[in-house]
Parts: C-alpha cells; structure tokens; sequence
C-alpha cells in the first residue's frame, strides 16, 4: 500500500506542477493564419503570409457619418481626440490619421523642390515630350490660369523655382484618392458625409487579446461623441479585428462546451454503467493529465497555445480516459486475484501500444509545414503519453472494488454474446459495408482548401466591412502586384516598369484604376536619368523664358528655376527619407520585407482582363499579379496532400509497430485492418453526406486511426484470454461512447474547423467502435488463431 500512496502523491504533485505552469504561463491565440504554412520554398506563399499579417492587415478604417459634413468632421476630431488619450488605445496605435499629418505640405516642400528636375516626367522618354515649345508655351499659359485662381498663394510660392509646376501637379496625384477628401485638414469621404479615420495597431489584428480592449475602447468613445452630438452619429468599420476578436469568443464559448459537455456526459455515463460518482476520481486525473500536460508542452515549445488546439484537446478527454476505462473494464468484470496493480500489469502491454501507435500518428505531423498542425502534434503525442503515465499512478491506489451495475452487467452479457455466437458471414458484414461506402464514397470526395472558409465570419460585420470598403477603400485587398528583388533599389526599378504597364493597361480597359508609389518615390535610377534629360538642353531656359513672357511674365523672376538648372544634382529620393518625414504614413503600405528580400505593391482596381494584364506583367522580372486567397488555397491543396503522405507514413509506422509486437498475421491484421477501414468509410460517408472536406478531417482522420489501431491493438492483446477479451470489448464500447460524446459537441459548433474535426472524429470511431470487435471476432473465430 505504501507503493500505491507513494505514487498517487507523485502523480498529485506533478499535475498540480503542470497545472500551475498552464495557469500562469497560458497565452491563447486565435491567428488561423497559424495553420498557414511556413517555409521559403514558395515566395508567393512567403508574400501571402506577410500581406496576411503586416500592416495592411493591421489597418482599421473609422466612418463617422453625421447630418452635415461639419458635424461628421467635428466628431470625427473628437473620437480622434479621445481614442489618443485613453490609455487602452494609444500604447497599441501604429498610427492614427483624421487628415493628413502635420507638416506634410512642408515636408514635401523640403523633400521635393531641390529635387522637383527628377520628377519633371515620369521617364527620360517624357522629358523630350515636355521640353517641346509647343508644351513650354503650354506650361506657361496653365501658370498664368493657376495665378488667377483661389490657390494663387500656393502658387506663387512655388512658380519661382518651379515655374512648369512640376510638384503642384505630383501632389494632385497624391492627394486623398478615390473616396477620399480633405476638408479643413480633415479626411472626409468624397461625398462629404462621413469623417474618416484611419488606424494602425502594433500588435497584428489576429491578436484578440490586445484588440478585444482596443475595439471596446473605439465603442466607449463613439457612445461619448454620439451623446454629445445629440445621439445623430453613426459608426462604421472596415476592421480586420473585430474578426478575429469575435472568432476567440466563438472559440471560448466551444471549448467551454465541450469541457463542460463531456465532463457531464461521462459523469452521466459512468453512474449508469458504474453506479459510482468515485469512478470520476479514476477519470479526472488521468485526462486532466493528458489535458494539461498537452498544453504545457505546448506552451513550453511554442510560446502560446492554439484556440483550435484547445477545442481539440477539450474533445481529447474523451480519448485520454480509455486508458481508465479499460482498466476499470478490467478491474470489475475480469479482476486479478493479486489486486488492482496486477489488473493494470495484465493489461498493460496493451495500453502501451495503443498509446504508442496514437503518439506515433500525431508526431507524423511534425514534419509539417503548418505551425498549427505541429503544435496539434505535440499536444496530441504530450497528452497521450502523459494520461498513460498517469494511467499507471493513479489507477491502482484509486480502484473502485464494487460488482458492475445491473445495466453494466447486462450490456456486458448481450455485447459478448453477440459477438461469441454471430456468424462468420455476420461478423464480415461489417467490413463490406466499409468497403462497399468507401469504394463508392470516395472517389465523390471534395476538398475545400481555402483558407477563408475555416473561418465563419459574422454576415453582419462582412456587410458592413463591404460598405466602408466601398465608400473609402476602393481597392482590393486580395489581389495586387507585387514588384520583388534582392535590394530596394531594384524592387524600385521593377516598380517603375509595373507602374508604366497599370498605366497602359487602365488605358486599355483591363482595369479601372490603380494605386502605386512609383509617382511619390521612383527608383534612384530614373530620378538620375529625368534629370540628366531635363539638364541636357541647354536651350531649355531660353526657350522657356520666352514662353513666360509671352504670358506676361518677367523671366528674370524665375532666376531660382535658371540656377537650378545650372546647378549639381542633389542625392536622388530614397525610401528612408520618406520614412523619416511626415510622409511615411503615404509610404509605408507600398513596401513589404519578404524574408531578405524588398517588394513593392501596386493596388488594383477592378481587374477586368487579368489573363491579358498577367501576360503584360510577364515582362518585368520580379514582378507578379497575386491572387493572395488563390495562393493560400494553392498552398493549403499542397500541404494537404502532403499531410496525407504524412498520414500513410504514421500508418506505416503503426503496422510496423503492431507488426513487432504480434509477429503474426491474424493478430496483426485484427489491430490494423479496423482502423484503415474506419479511416477510408469516414471520408467516403462524409462525401456521400455532401460534407466538403478540408485540412483540419485529416487532422481528425489521424484521431480515427489512432482509435481504430487502439481499439484492435487491446483487443488482439486479450485474444488468448475470453474473460479478458469479453472485459475488452466492453471497455471499448464505453471508450468509443465517451469519444463520440465529446467530438460530437464539436460537430455541432458553428465554427467550420471544430466541425470539420468533431463530424470525422464522430463518424470515424464509432466505424471503429463496430469494425474493431467484429473483425477481431471473425479472426479469432478460426480455431488455429
């Protein structure tokens, strides 16, 4: 007895170590980009990652509409004000703009004019088309027009040493864009009725923990702008956030579910079999084992631990218990007379195996490009091992000694005698069924690997995202160009080229507009090349002051513009000046890093021919139209076939295993042929049932196989033995019913991947719960096994 309390203290004081560390070291997240894939061996898989997690994705658009422009603009000033000063926002801000950043206009000022020659036009090739009389006479005429107009201030600020007005025209380009206006120094949407903001947090908008306060934050100072403004206010968002934030919710409330469902079901479950709420006691610490041991390590390796991979490992209590159940199997209906540690040893063998072979399954996955499935391997291999450990501290000193209930015995006497006395055409029937629905379900299976669909979005925020999008955001988000090279200066270059084809191309009717920051930052080299075109006319200042006092100028008045001319070139504009300025903000959702290298993004709109704008494209190296969804759903069709290479390679290393353990045909095949049976009719009747497939069955596959294989490997273990063999069978059935009950909460979850996990799993083992004990029958039936 000593031995028994010995290791009951050892087992108590290392589950509450490992509880400790999961209290104080939990970090949930619920990125699904964390079941992208990682790797550097597809770029435009590296460049979907990043677009999926970089600044784009970490931008809110803020619509404050109001009865008057005035008020949408007075109010979008006050939320502006108060999100700054609360205390939850302003830590988290990247940037906030309500209009365009102080001191812009003297930034571009102090940027541009020295170098206004190298933005004269927008290629060598231009400048000889601009330099012509006819376009002198041109540029001296609008001079004297933009004179007369209410702008004539900043005009006649600039003609002097710009008499071409060659920045007044590049700032047009850039300012507010399509949807947006400037108003007073503040963003409004064109048709003036709403404010807008725009905002960027630190933290990526996947981060529900950091958004949850933030959007909350966003709500309690709209409230106290629309109070004081009458109550006539109206907020709309465009925010990838509150996706995410609402996904962790959903998230939450399953797991709970779950939890709490499987725990009250087994409860339910083991006082109508046992008659004793002790049992729960034999229960709880072997999956609170596997429970908490597979978050740990979790949290150990990675850092934080997966809302999927909760929900899972909530489903796992129901798996990790097999190992109590077939002890308590054992121990009420086929005890060892030496006691409840030699039931254990008996069995034991066994259990090892099953726990091996699902240990062996889930660690295949490590292998994988996927962050997700690898943390989904480590808890899955973690957990289980941990519950059989536990398994063997807590069991024997906690064993229940009490006969088996009325309903126990009974459903022990007619489960085996079902079995003992069907015959052997019965007993295969089975297993042609499982052969018959999968040779006809499968071929009719689908996949759906897009990544979008593994979450479900609320209809209302995805309308109201639209809206916003529509009003202000004009561009898409999923598709654009992207201009790639080794350094920043080559990215530029290509960029350049790319902004040249849009250009053609919106000419030609392939698409309605675009957006690139070849007009704000050319590449080094072609800032050189305008200017040294500008530089090499020498009669371009006389020919030009002609032009000027043709309209009525003095040309002695343009001298800063003559001496410009004759003066050396200053340093071409590079990416940190603009960084480094008040102009960032326009820059900074141009450039993104892949890996080492530098790329440049052009935003489309309205892409009508992209097969002709991606041959177009074709010509400039680095350059690309990418589909960031269509690359996703690519990669996740690639990685899935992988993982079902992964798949067969643990059912290999299960055959092997059990091979070694039995070193005979029929005990090997009674172990293994239910799994892969209940795997492939799993598929199949989810495809007859019009159930789209995705990453995560496979996921729950493996689950299946695991139990299929642990169900034939306890059974081929007591095929010598029929009271042990009888105690196994109903030690299965109970192990299946309390894994159906905690995967089939999942199956009713709103969220497509806890689905997708919960139906597999549910179909898939209780396939298994029939085929293991009816193909272990037929093959011990026969006399010589």
């Amino acid at each position: 007895m000593r031995a028994e309390t010995r290791a009951l203290a050892i087992g108590t004081l290392v589950l509450g170590g490992l509880a400790a560390f999961v209290a104080t070291r939990l970090e949930l997240q619920t990125d699904i980009t964390h079941f992208l894939p990682e790797g550097k061996s597809d770029e435009d898989v590296l460049l979907a990652r990043e677009l999926a997690l970089g600044d784009l994705s970490r931008t809110m658009v803020l619509l404050v509409d109001g009865p008057t422009a005035t008020e949408a603009r007075d109010a979008g000033l006050r939320l502006e004000e108060l999100l700054r000063a609360d205390e939850r926002v302003g830590p988290e801000l990247a940037f906030l703009d309500g209009g365009p950043p102080e001191g812009v206009e003297e930034a571009l000022w102090e940027l541009y004019l020295p170098r206004r020659l190298s933005f004269f036009a927008e290629d060598a090739a231009g400048v000889a088309a601009a330099t012509t009389d006819e376009a002198l006479a041109g540029a001296a005429a609008r001079l004297k027009d933009r004179l007369a107009t209410p702008l004539s201030g900043l005009v006649g600020r600039v003609a002097p040493e710009d008499p071409t007005l060659i920045l007044p025209a590049l700032f047009e380009r850039l300012g507010g864009g399509e949807g947006l206006a400037i108003q007073d120094g503040r963003f409004l949407t064109d048709d003036g009725s709403a404010a807008v903001l725009v905002l960027g947090t630190r933290a990526p908008s996947t981060d529900a923990s950091v958004q949850r306060p933030l959007l909350a934050a966003i709500d309690e100072a709209f409230a106290q702008v629309d109070q004081e403004a009458g109550g006539t206010l109206r907020l709309t968002a465009s925010a990838p956030h509150r996706f995410a934030v609402r996904a962790e919710d959903a998230l939450r409330a399953d797991v709970t579910r779950v939890s709490i469902g499987s725990v009250v079901g087994l409860t339910l479950l083991f006082l109508c079999l046992f008659g004793s709420l002790r049992v729960l006691l034999l229960i709880l610490p072997v999956a609170g084992a596997g429970f908490l041991a597979g978050t740990a390590a979790c949290l150990a390796l990675f850092g934080s631990v997966h809302g999927l991979t909760l929900a899972f490992g909530s489903a796992m209590i129901g798996v990790s218990v097999d190992f109590a159940l077939h002890f308590h199997g054992h121990h009420v209906l086929a005890p060892s007379p030496a006691g409840p540690r030699a039931t254990l040893a008996s069995i034991w063998n066994g259990l090892a195996l099953s726990a091996a072979t699902t240990a062996v399954g889930f660690l295949a996955l490590c292998i994988s490009s996927f962050p997700g499935l690898r943390e989904l391997a480590v808890f899955g291999a973690a957990g289980i091992t941990a519950a059989l450990l536990a398994t063997a501290a807590f069991l024997p000193a906690l064993a229940v000694d009490r006969p088996p209930t009325p309903i126990a015995s009974w459903v022990f006497r007619r489960l085996n005698g079902a079995f003992d006395r069907a015959p052997r055409p019965l007993l295969a029937l089975p297993a042609l069924v499982a052969l018959v629905v999968t040779a006809v379900g499968l071929p009719r299976a689908r996949w759906n690997d897009s990544p979008r669909d593994l979450n479900k979005l609320d209809a209302a925020q995805v309308a109201e995202d639209e809206e916003v999008r529509g009003r202000v955001v004009r561009y898409e988000q999923s598709r654009l160009v992207v201009a790639l090279a080794d350094d920043e200066e080559a990215a530029l270059r290509h960029n350049d080229a790319v902004a040249r084809i849009l250009r053609r191309a919106q000419e030609d009717g392939l698409l309605r507009g675009q957006r690139s920051l070849a007009p704000l930052l050319p590449s080094a080299e072609r800032q050189r090349e305008v200017a040294a075109a500008v530089r090499a006319q020498p009669d371009l200042w006389p020919r030009l002051a002609s032009a000027l006092t043709d309209e009525g100028f003095r040309s002695e008045g343009f001298e800063p513009f003559r001496a410009t001319l004759a003066g050396e070139p200053p340093a071409p504009l590079v990416y940190e000046d603009l960084m480094e300025s008040e102009l960032a903000s326009l820059a900074r959702p141009f450039r993104v890093a892949v890996g080492d290298r530098v790329a440049f993004l052009s935003f489309l709109d309205e892409v009508r021919d992209e097969a002709a704008l991606r041959a177009e494209l074709t010509s400039v190296d680095g350059a690309r139209l990418l589909d960031v969804e269509g690359v996703l759903t690519d990669a996740y069709a690639r990685y899935r076939e992988r993982m079902s290479t992964l798949l067969g390679l643990g059912l290999g290393a299960v055959l092997v295993l059990v091979a070694l353990r039995h070193r005979r045909l029929r005990p090997t095949l009674a172990a293994y042929v239910p799994a892969v049976l209940a795997g492939g009719s799993t598929i199949a009747t989810l495809a007859l049932c019009g159930v789209e497939l995705n990453m995560l069955s496979l996921v729950a596959l493996l689950l299946v196989v695991g139990l299929g294989v642990d169900y034939g490997v306890l059974l081929a273990e007591t095929s010598n033995d029929p009271r042990a063999h009888a105690a196994t069978r109903f030690a299965v059935l109970v192990a299946a019913c309390s894994t159906v009950l905690g995967f089939g909460l999942l199956a009713f979850s709103d969220q497509p991947p806890l689905f997708s996990i919960g139906a597999t799993a549910g179909i898939g083992v209780l396939a298994s719960l029939v085929l293991a004990p009816s193909t272990s029958a037929l093959l011990r039936s026969d006399p010589r096994s």
